[in-house]
């Protein structure tokens, strides 16, 4: 797969995620990796920062089945996962959303919360993007993806955590 990420020399965003088995006690899959910051994200953090305009209350990890560019939206992403117990995950846009907030190398970083998926009733997927929005619908923005290096999939019973890391350079 062509990566279409746009480098930011401003902006280093990681995702970390595992799924967890819990019958077995057992790591079914994890990622780890960069994420792509997209052109509404680049516009949305001017306008919050420098404009005081378009400030997000919340933001939603959300996952599909697409491959995303960096001039997508939210309107143009197809196959969002829906059913078995998926629904966009909630990150307030709080100091419980965000609760670290660090020196990292002398550098600014802010952890979110632990994200939790779980797959109840069949399985979640498959998906090879998670993304970050302003909202659970597709009337907010898309703020930034991550390419998953393969198809996942959230086995029934299956528990996904998946926490993001933005260390601003």
């Amino acid at each position: 797969m062509k990566s279409t990420r746009k480098r930011h020399p401003f902006w280093h965003a990681v995702w970390e995620t595992i799924c967890w088995d819990p019958i077995n006690k057992r790591i079914a899959w994890k990622e780890s990796g960069l994420n792509s910051l997209v052109d509404e994200g680049e516009e949305n953090i001017g306008d919050v920062y420098f404009r005081e305009l378009s400030v997000p209350t919340e933001f939603y990890l959300r996952l599909c089945n697409d491959t995303l560019t960096e001039t997508d939206t939210l309107n143009t992403i197809l196959g969002e996962m829906s059913g078995y117990g998926y629904t966009p995950a909630l990150l307030e846009r709080t100091s419980v959303g965000w609760p670290t907030k660090e020196l990292y190398l002398g550098d600014w970083r802010f952890t979110s919360k632990q994200i939790t998926v779980t797959a109840s009733g069949g399985a979640i997927g498959p998906f090879n993007t998670q993304f970050l929005a302003t909202t659970s619908t597709n009337l907010g923005k898309l703020i930034a993806f991550k390419d998953l290096s393969q198809p996942r999939t959230i086995l029934n019973g299956n528990v996904m955590l998946t926490r993001f890391r933005v260390t601003f350079k």
